[in-house]
């Protein structure tokens, strides 16, 4: 599978190399629509993982530069698509562990932990997008710090896709600690389980290496993924 990996040089894009063979590299703005949908379409790329920006932690970037990014990126996937014809393109595109849904029926966990707001409108958007155009999937990280301090390729026996489990729209074993206490309960619930989710960043990011690999026949298209770090045995 040909990937478009967007933020390569990032925290987040460029130890996600370890798994790729990079056949090229492409110099551009994630800002310039165009550019991205001929290089979708030039390379003839099956995938695109977007792992561009830095959303804000509290409020909106003055610019909305993150929101901005990531709507073209959406763009120029569904156009390279609509032009080339064929299956949707496979994307994995990044947000944040607030836009999981809380152990309280129709409500995020950024309801209750009102960080990162910048991703709400990314999710509305793809959440409006035609899977037969983008089969997406959202990364909602939470903390992630790195194993290692360089790249190294191959990449090293510790960082795996099977250190990690997965949940789809909902972290994997969150429980409803606290929850039926009154008024506060579901912020207690939040703010009690929410740091047992931090990671490393290589684990999550052969985790999606391995899931692009499966294409458009994985569980997790169309679906917000939370990941967390196996207990040791």
């Amino acid at each position: 599978m040909k990937v478009l990996l967007l933020g390569a040089t990032g925290n987040v894009g460029s130890p996600n190399s370890h798994r790729a063979v990079l056949a090229d590299v492409v110099v551009g703005s994630v800002t310039d629509k165009s550019a991205l949908k001929d290089a979708i379409l030039a390379y003839n790329c099956d995938a695109v993982f977007h792992a561009a920006g830095v959303a804000q932690m509290f409020g909106r970037s003055k610019s909305g530069e993150y929101n901005q990014m990531f709507a073209t990126v959406v763009a120029a996937i569904v156009e390279a698509r609509e032009e080339r014809r064929g299956p949707a393109i496979r994307a994995w595109l990044m947000s944040g562990f607030p836009m999981l849904d809380s152990a309280m029926p129709t409500h995020l966990i950024g309801d209750y932990m009102p960080m990162f707001p910048e991703h709400r409108e990314n999710l509305a958007l793809i959440q409006k997008q035609d899977e037969r155009n983008i089969a997406w999937s959202l990364f909602c990280a939470n903390q992630m710090s790195p194993k290692h301090n360089e790249i190294q390729i191959p990449a090293p026996n510790d960082c795996s896709a099977a250190n990690v489990i997965a949940g789809a729209d909902s972290p994997p074993e969150w429980r409803d600690t606290l929850k039926w206490v009154p008024l506060i309960g579901p912020y207690l619930n939040v703010f009690c389980l929410a740091g047992g989710y931090a990671t490393s960043l290589e684990d999550p990011l052969d985790f999606i290496a391995t899931d692009f690999e499966k294409g458009l026949q994985s569980e997790f298209v169309g679906k917000r993924v939370g990941l967390k770090i196996k207990a040791a045995p």
